[in-house]
């Protein structure tokens, strides 16, 4: 196990270093549509940072925020795929795979969150150990441009007998991830949050694409080893 995250580890480096460039073209700008969003829902009076958080401008930020965040993770999966097997695509192309692909992503997704949600109440199933058996769902739905149905089954043939090896894997790099954020992030909160929150903000949503682009890189190297491990192809 150790061997298998010190690998993802050594692979994210590699790649996230050597291919920093297209991410920011790429996928980068899904998070200035963010921040844009944010920067015009906090001009409307009554929803400045730390006032009115139940408006209904407020939750059409959070829902606008969760839908992009979703597409930019799509495009870097297909980024990440691309480079690993040294395939080309246009930027334009990218954006238009991207929206393809988007709704079949969302609906697993919202499976997996059901399925989830099913786990805790149930307590049959602690719904951790769900997620972890379809965490890779999404990645095998982009990569083999695959069915929901089949992209499920295949997440959880390919996590047989290691749903909590998987939630340990990505627990290895998503745990330090937050305290560095956090950390990150403490300065700039106490000089920007009363100043300028729009700066801090900035900041924030740029600090989030990093992290997201890493840890994605982290799980795709972690699917491939699972699939070679289970006599799969990628």
């Amino acid at each position: 196990e150790f061997l298998m995250i010190l690998d993802a580890f050594k692979f994210t480096n590699n790649l996230f270093l050597n291919h920093f460039t297209k991410f920011l073209v790429i996928v980068f700008p899904v998070y200035v549509i963010i921040f844009l969003v944010y920067s015009l829902i906090s001009s409307i009076p009554g929803n400045e940072f730390g006032t009115t958080n139940t408006s209904f401008a407020s939750y059409f930020l959070e829902l606008v925020t969760n839908l992009l965040t979703l597409y930019s993770v799509i495009l870097s999966i297909l980024l990440i795929d691309d480079i690993c097997k040294e395939r080309k695509r246009s930027i334009t192309n990218y954006f238009y795979l991207g929206a393809y692909l988007y709704i079949k992503i969302f609906v697993i997704n919202l499976l997996t969150t059901i399925a989830v949600i099913l786990g805790l109440i149930a307590l049959i199933i602690p719904g951790l150990y769900v997620s972890a058996r379809l965490f890779f769902a999404s990645y095998l739905a982009i990569i083999f441009d695959e069915g929901i149905i089949d992209s499920l089954k295949k997440s959880i043939q390919i996590t047989q007998d290691k749903g909590w090896k998987v939630l340990g894997y990505v627990f290895a790099v998503t745990i330090p991830l937050i305290f560095i954020m956090i950390f990150v992030l403490i300065g700039p909160a106490i000089f920007l949050v009363e100043e300028n929150i729009n700066i801090y903000m900035a900041i924030t949503f740029f600090v989030t694409f990093l992290f997201m682009i890493y840890i994605t890189i982290y799980c795709y190297r972690l699917l491939i080893n699972l699939m070679e491990n289970s006599d799969e192809s990628i």
